[in-house]
């Protein structure tokens, strides 16, 4: 199980623990792995999530200091405390509406603050951070001694519960990946690591709130790129915003690099939901693997074609 299942009330019960008097409450969209509400809690707008895990909150809470300029904005965590075996995050409610809930054209007007919004977290100075991939709140560093390494974690070398010609497919594709990513040389900026529409908020005033930063890297910004491509090519909200971050040209290097990090994405995710036994979203998974071209030669080759 992923999500936890914590009585609302007693969610309820612990924020104003920990905060106030709460004076409204609602249920709202959940992610994968957390149960979220709106809530007014002394006297201030939140967001209140319930994770199994807590070093996706203490990653927002280490986001929440950086400073990424004007037109982007990173809510403040106010609270994170135990919930019976899970954890509770309160966070400043940023305003504005996610980009997967917009209509199709404010997502195409939306797009080009979204892809600026996404160079500003890519120039953002690390302060002298060592190590690459996944970012270790306490400290600020990558976890993994190499990006190359960082890239790799989470492939699966192997496919035993798949059949025949489906089973041969992701096993070699698995492996040509793995080969391709040992040979990546080391990048050292933030990546966000889950730039999708759900984690996006854009306000009136053109403001892109970014959230969720458990996925936090050191390395390489084309990876932020690459999934945009992977995602909205099954996503059609993301089409827009992914041909805004891919607008600038490629180098014959850069497009085998955001090929390699797309796949990378498939298989991750594929394992996912195989190990979730999730039999649609694991045929979906192996038929975009199936869609990237081996040997792109522009970046068109990995836009989605149609909207």
């Amino acid at each position: 199980m992923w999500k936890p299942m914590i009585d609302a009330a007693l969610v309820r019960e612990q924020v104003a623990a920990l905060i106030g008097p709460v004076s409204a409450w609602e249920s709202i969209t959940e992610g994968e792995n957390s149960q979220a509400y709106n809530a007014v809690a002394g006297g201030r707008a939140l967001v209140v999530r319930v994770n199994l895990r807590r070093q996706g909150f203490d990653l927002d809470a280490w986001a929440g200091g950086l400073q990424l300029g004007e037109g982007v904005a990173v809510p403040e965590v106010v609270a994170v405390a135990a919930i019976g075996n899970a954890w509770c995050c309160a966070s400043t409610r940023l305003p504005g509406t996610r980009l997967c809930d917009l209509d199709m054209p404010a997502a195409v007007a939306a797009a080009p603050a979204v892809a600026e919004a996404l160079q500003r977290i890519s120039d953002t100075p690390l302060a002298g951070a060592t190590g690459y991939g996944g970012v270790d709140p306490a400290t600020g560093n990558g976890r993994s001694p190499s990006w190359a390494g960082a890239v790799a974690w989470g492939v699966p070398d192997a496919w035993p519960v798949l059949d025949g010609t489906e089973r041969q497919f992701m096993e070699d594709l698995s492996a040509a990946t793995l080969t391709e990513a040992a040979a990546l040389p080391d990048f050292a900026q933030l990546v966000h690591g889950d730039y999708s529409a759900d984690n996006l908020i854009v306000a009136e005033d053109g403001t892109i709130g970014v959230i969720d930063w458990e996925g936090a890297m050191i390395g390489d910004p084309l990876w932020d790129t690459a999934y945009q491509l992977f995602w909205s090519r099954a996503w059609p909200i993301m089409r827009p915003q992914a041909r805004a971050a891919a607008a600038a040209d490629c180098t014959p290097e850069a497009l085998q690099r955001l090929r390699c990090y797309m796949l990378v994405t498939g298989l991750r995710s594929a394992s996912f939901y195989l190990t979730g036994a999730r039999g649609p979203e694991l045929d979906l998974m192996i038929a975009q693997l199936r869609a990237i071209p081996d040997a792109p030669e522009t970046i068109d080759d990995l836009l989605p074609q149609a909207d």
